[in-house]
């Protein structure tokens, strides 16, 4: 069925098979996620992760699979068991359990695509003129890094890309002198941290930075990544608990189908296009258009094809980005980029330490406050929602990296404990031993392994008077008690705390309470405690 909707069925219906099979992914998927992480991160060669490898293995070539999975991970690269297995069964190091780093790196770089080849032969032919080097301050001169990709979207300055550049150069000339191989080089490392899917960039980044005009041809990889742009844009507007894709892919064409034709032409497509948020040049949009109406017979796609290939799509398993929460926590400051500066927000030098408690207990109530239903997990629209309502605003790339992060499932839906509990290890010092103290205070509020206590019978055991923050002034014990009585909510009226509840709330208070001292007089002090139990 997927094969006769549309040609990147096959790819899907491929991925079927061997998920069926349970077979490991292939060394070219492999590679193609580590690709699209290090754009993510926003790396413009693989030096970085060159560097860490080295500095991991001590300037050895075979680096232990420990050591390199960590230096993976301290760049923004997450990869499964499975990827990592892929992995050392074609890059082994000469010891058990290791990589060479030649090889992965060479697997990595590999040869350039065939339009990728033909964009750096176009950049290299209007560089030389038909001579055989070309001088590193020639090449400079004409190098416009306002025009880079990643400094038009303002995701990086264009100080830091022509610094990058020049340096690269450096490192590649010969007495002053570029060859065509060491410009090559250079881009065969720029097109490792891009997938397939980005090859619009990775032709902005060669040909804009030199003024030269970009084909207008999209290739097989870039159209399926166009496909499943715009079936997320569709998902981020359904509804969690209903058929919310087959709602949303009719509600907005129809809302651009003013002639109510059942159909859509390149003018009304465009419409639909923008009308979801999506942004994407001109060219793009329109040859989106052309691969949809194909299957239309060409000029209009009509709505039931358009809705069965987002269907399709939905279905079909995508890629899964399996990053671990949890080792996330264990690498403490080495964890994602996105995190440490949403963290970095919350704690802002220039905010008092009351306004910062205020935002990170704003943060775990705007999450409890989107999750109505406690699914654990809230859509892409509401994550970035309970982010806006704390002053955190990130930019487009910064906002995908965190639902790579979080929604490991590609369901539409991110699980915000996972980020919570991330946050709570970088707001708070000695996470386990504060966790411990937390199992304990339940066991003597409710009992051991009791799975809910009465909310009256808590309501009584606080004691607000306790709460360090109640000591310093920063609030009175009538608003630590409204705060403790808005956290629980409905709980109160249905009369049952559950321990997942106690245990939310209290890594609220932990994240607040940032000095283990203070947290520790909250847990003796804030509860009241009787009989063997205290």
């Amino acid at each position: 069925l997927a094969q006769a909707v549309f040609p990147f069925g096959q790819q899907i219906a491929a991925k079927q098979l061997r998920t069926a099979a349970m077979m490991k992914p292939t060394p070219n998927e492999v590679f193609t996620t580590i690709r699209e992480q290090l754009s993510v991160s926003l790396h413009l060669s693989l030096e970085a992760l060159q560097q860490q490898l080295e500095q991991a293995s001590q300037g050895d070539d075979t680096i232990k699979a420990t050591l390199f999975d960590a230096s993976l991970r301290s760049i923004g690269v997450f990869l499964t068991s499975q990827d990592l297995g892929t992995i050392m069964r074609h890059c082994a190091g000469r010891m058990e359990k290791s990589y060479s780093i030649t090889r992965f790196l060479g697997m990595l770089r590999e040869s350039l695509p065939p339009y990728r080849q033909r964009i750096v032969n176009e950049l290299w032919e209007s560089l030389s003129q038909g001579r055989p080097t070309v001088a590193v301050e020639e090449i400079l001169k004409r190098f416009d890094a306002s025009k880079h990709p990643l400094v038009v979207s303002l995701e990086l300055p264009a100080e830091r890309v022509y610094e990058d550049f020049g340096i690269a150069l450096g490192r590649l000339s010969r007495d002053g002198m570029v060859e065509k191989e060491a410009i090559e080089f250079y881009y065969k490392e720029l097109s490792a941290c891009m997938s397939p899917a980005r090859d619009h960039n990775f032709a902005a980044a060669v040909l804009e930075a030199f003024h030269l005009i970009v084909p207008h041809e999209v290739s097989k990889e870039h159209m399926a990544h166009l496909e499943m742009l715009l079936m997320d844009k569709f998902r981020m507007h359904t509804t969690i608990g209903q058929d919310g894709l087959h709602e949303a892919v009719r509600k907005y064409a129809h809302m651009q189908d003013q002639a109510n034709t059942g159909g859509l032409g390149v003018i009304e497509f465009r419409g639909l296009v923008h009308s979801l948020g999506l942004t994407l040049p001109d060219t793009q949009v329109v040859a989106l258009f052309e691969h949809l109406a194909a299957d239309c017979g060409g000029g209009r796609v009509a709505i039931d094809h358009l809705e069965s290939v987002m269907q399709v799509l939905n279905a079909g398993p995508c890629e899964v980005y399996n990053y671990k929460t949890t080792a996330l926590q264990s690498m403490g400051s080495s964890s994602d980029p996105v995190v440490l500066k949403i963290f970095r927000i919350l704690t802002k030098k220039d905010h008092s330490k009351k306004d910062q408690t205020r935002l990170v207990r704003r943060l775990f109530e705007a999450f409890r406050e989107a999750d109505k239903e406690r699914y654990h997990g809230v859509p892409h629209k509401d994550f970035s929602g309970a982010l806006w309502q704390c002053g955190i605003r990130l930019g487009s790339q910064e906002e995908l990296q965190l639902r790579n992060l979080y929604d490991q499932n590609r369901d539409g839906s991110c699980r915000y404990p996972d980020f919570l509990d991330t946050i709570h290890s970088l707001c708070s010092r000695q996470v386990p031993a504060r966790m411990a103290m937390i199992d304990e205070l339940w066991n003597a509020l409710a009992g051991p392994d009791a799975p809910a206590m009465r909310s009256s019978d808590f309501k009584e055991a606080y004691q607000p008077a306790g709460h360090p923050h109640v000591a310093c002034g920063w609030k009175t014990i009538a608003q630590s008690k409204l705060d403790m009585e808005n956290f629980l909510g409905e709980a109160l009226l249905l009369d049952a705390v559950t321990l997942e509840l106690f245990t939310n709330y209290m890594m609220m208070e932990s994240s607040c309470i940032t000095d283990f001292s203070d947290f520790q007089s909250f847990v003796q002090n804030g509860f009241l405690v009787s009989g063997a139990a205290a």
